[in-house]
């Protein structure tokens, strides 16, 4: 099993995701950075929140965090490690963005209030907030704390992103290296789309009009048949709004299109045209290759984020944000066992 399991946890997951009961009292401190000081229960937290966040995936029962291992470490191991680091990280946003000249305006601290109150507003509805604090054992300036870290999180990235580059060969590179793990279930295809419905009210059309819609679609499915421009008859014929805003075609996978779409595209080769009926009315469709460009932005986005975290690295060193381990944490690293950090 592959360490990236854990790249999808990011630093601002956990404030949407309520974590199970702590075990410790919360003012016993395991680790400092610089004059941060985290508790014990505010590590369980971090490492409740990952954990909650991996269900479904192989990583979906007590045993299998005990079992399952990662890159020679259990997968247990691994997450203590990761609630940890995102700790420190937490802290580290802070620090960086103010030693990067930022200041809490009060545009700023009006943002970072807003943060806070959608964060009450979602644990009101789901159970009461100051019940999520008394189970977790952890206080309102900690909730507070969590909210700044993530308001400075987004302006830190947002500033770095500005500044740095990626490139088109980055790009091509990091397809070629993970298209089977990242990719390999998508498909691309334009299509023409005849409705047989209002497309405003979705009220079906009469059979008289369906049939006028049918003949229409299949002349249009025959014009592209004998090598007419798909893109032209796109332009000219094409019902569906999103054509336009897609004029490179829809990338997909499993269930982010009607079943008789993707199974029409399933059927076809790369540069072949089909025809099917769905819901919505009659589709003449081109099957698409896929390359880098069909996933540039999201490419984009994971090539930031890991050059992100070299930078994070970069500046916690430059600036000497470092953790200091208390007397303390062997004993909770040791506890927290996977079956007691789920326990509702």
């Amino acid at each position: 099993m592959n360490k990236k399991i854990f790249c999808g946890i990011t630093a601002l997951s956990f404030l949407l995701t309520a974590s199970g009961c702590s075990l410790f009292s919360s003012d016993v401190v395991i680790a400092t950075v610089g004059d941060y000081k985290i508790t014990a229960s505010e590590y369980d937290f971090y490492l409740n929140n990952l954990k909650q966040q991996m269900q479904g995936t192989e990583l979906s029962s007590d045993e299998d965090w005990e079992t399952i291992e990662i890159n020679g470490q259990k997968a247990i191991d691994v997450a203590k490690e990761k609630a940890l680091e995102t700790a420190v990280n937490n802290i580290a946003y802070i620090e960086i963005y103010e030693k990067l000249g930022n200041e809490f305006t009060k545009e700023a601290n009006d943002s970072i209030a807003q943060k806070k109150n959608d964060l009450v507003s979602q644990y009101n509805q789901n159970g009461g907030y100051k019940e999520f604090l008394n189970s977790t054992k952890i206080s309102d300036d900690f909730m507070d704390f969590l909210c700044k870290s993530a308001y400075c999180n987004e302006q830190v990235y947002l500033q770095f992103a500005q500044e740095t580059q990626v490139t088109e060969d980055e790009i091509q590179s990091f397809y070629d290296e993970n298209q089977n793990e990242y990719y390999s279930g998508y498909r691309r295809a334009k299509h023409v789309l005849i409705l047989t419905q209002d497309s405003d009210t979705g009220t079906a059309y009469s059979e008289e009009q369906k049939a006028e819609a049918k003949k229409k679609a299949e002349d249009i499915y025959q014009r592209a048949l004998s090598g007419e421009d798909f893109d032209s008859l796109v332009s000219e014929y094409s019902e569906d709004p999103g054509s336009a805003s897609n004029p490179d075609g829809y990338v997909f996978t499993d269930g982010e299109m009607v079943q008789e779409f993707q199974d029409c595209v399933d059927s076809l080769e790369i540069g072949g045209i089909g025809f099917c009926e769905s819901d919505y009315g009659y589709h003449i469709i081109q099957r698409l290759p896929l390359d880098a460009s069909s996933f540039a932005d999201d490419i984009k986005m994971r090539i930031l984020s890991d050059k992100f975290a070299d930078y994070l690295d970069e500046k916690k060193s430059e600036y000497g944000i470092t953790l200091v381990e208390t007397e303390n944490m062997a004993s909770v690293m040791q506890s927290s066992t996977s079956s007691d950090s789920t326990e509702e």
